[in-house]
């Protein structure tokens, strides 16, 4: 028995440890403690409300499978995951950002990635600036491992200020390996600044080491409203020229991914000012998109329909219109 006084938070980390690694039952736990069996409950709700505990769920549901096999085959697609959308239970938990993917979304992108992880022993990630990759370096546990994170697309904020979206900033401080960001605005003044910056050794070898990454996480936004680069356009306009992004959806573009862009048919936009993720890399290599939501389900589906995927993780509320 633990002689714990009146500290019991203190605890938190241990209790965890002993209900969900060892399979103690919280009715053992509590004998232990000298406590009854609602603190501990309390004590393992806390764990999972404050991230010391990350729980996953493995394996597909229901009607979200018949989803899985159906965007799989029509696709062409490697990797797919289809997660219940939250309303169906009367709980909203969409993530409280400026993008609209549900938090269900992020839960199974985190899990994608320990999976990769620790079955494929992967040790080099291609990242990309955005609220939802942000939620999942929030959601990873702590890697015990040499993984390096490579974000090659440009910031959100021109004025290179702190960028809350970036989430390397977080995963920085969760691996033992490196985190690569290569500090560009998303919209150059001008051609002839971008080339100069491109020519930068440093600039050069974090491109290098995205050549090495064998898979690539990528968000998906949408160009009608509702995700990050739309709101930072309409509620920041010094921020990412208002034009320009006029432009763009004038040319057909529906959907955004790392600078690059997509219409209806799947067409692919790169415009020059742009720092974007290198498309031909996005093509070749093994390139997750984590996306979902009704207000992404068009955005989703150009994307899909040019073929540049290897996989996608989305929810039924999309499944249901990229299959229509």
């Amino acid at each position: 028995m633990y002689e714990i006084g009146k500290n019991l938070k203190q605890y938190t980390n241990r209790i965890a440890w002993m209900y969900w690694k060892e399979k103690i039952s919280q009715k053992e736990i509590a004998k232990k403690f000298n406590i009854n069996t609602v603190q501990v409950h309390r004590i393992l709700s806390e764990a999972e409300k404050n991230g010391s505990v990350k729980v996953f769920v493995e394996g597909s549901f229901d009607i979200c499978k018949k989803y899985e096999e159906d965007i799989k085959e029509k696709y062409n697609l490697k990797h797919i995951e289809v997660v219940p959308s939250e309303h169906t239970f009367g709980k909203k938990t969409t993530a409280s950002t400026l993008d609209p993917d549900p938090l269900s979304i992020a839960y199974a992108g985190a899990n994608t990635i320990l999976n990769k992880i620790k079955e494929e022993k992967c040790r080099n990630f291609g990242w990309s600036t955005g609220s939802t990759n942000t939620r999942i370096a929030n959601l990873l546990p702590e890697i015990r491992e040499n993984v390096s994170f490579i974000d090659t697309t440009g910031s959100l904020r021109n004025d290179l200020s702190f960028n809350p979206l970036l989430g390397l900033n977080t995963l920085s401080k969760k691996t033992r390996g490196k985190c690569y960001h290569l500090g560009a605005p998303y919209i150059f003044p001008s051609l002839k600044e971008k080339n100069k910056f491109f020519n930068i050794k440093f600039v050069k070898d974090i491109l290098k080491k995205e050549e090495e990454c064998e898979y690539i996480i990528l968000g998906i936004g949408s160009m009608k409203g509702g995700t990050s680069l739309y709101n930072r356009v309409k509620n920041h306009p010094y921020l990412i020229d208002k034009t320009f992004f006029n432009q763009i959806k004038k040319d057909g573009a529906i959907s955004e991914s790392s600078g690059n862009f997509f219409d209806k048919h799947g067409k692919h936009f790169v415009y020059d000012e742009i720092v974007s993720k290198d498309f031909s890399l996005i093509k070749k290599k093994k390139t997750i998109a984590i996306a979902g939501g009704i207000q992404k389900a068009l955005a989703i589906k150009s994307t899909l329909l040019n073929g540049c995927l290897y996989g996608l993780i989305t929810d039924e509320e999309a499944a249901k219109i990229i299959l229509s």
